[in-house]
């Protein structure tokens, strides 16, 4: 069951994972995790870290929002275009000020 409100939000965004880079796509973003198309799947439990940058628009903000993110992956399934891949957010960083 989920406890967190999703939002269908498509970014495009590079992560960075225990196998090296790999540029995806969000597919939906809650404030406990994310779901990116990958054109691979890293293993359940890896480590990735990854920087969004939201448009200040949808944040009600003159600029873009940057958020730096480190999570881990929960689980993941083939897509129509590479890998589902469901990832838990362990901690983010908001310009200055940390969470998690």
């Amino acid at each position: 069951m989920r406890n967190s409100v999703r939002f269908p939000l498509r970014l495009n965004v590079h992560v960075d994972t225990e196998n090296g880079p790999v540029d995806a796509l969000t597919e939906d973003i809650s404030s406990s995790g994310v779901q990116f198309v990958m054109p691979w799947a890293p293993p359940i439990n890896s480590r990735l870290a990854w920087t969004l940058v939201l448009p200040g628009d949808i944040m009600g903000s003159p600029e873009d929002v940057s958020v730096n993110c480190v999570g881990r992956v929960v689980w993941h399934r083939p897509g129509i275009v590479g890998k589902q891949v469901g990832v838990v957010i362990d901690g983010y960083r908001i310009g200055d000020i940390a969470h998690g």
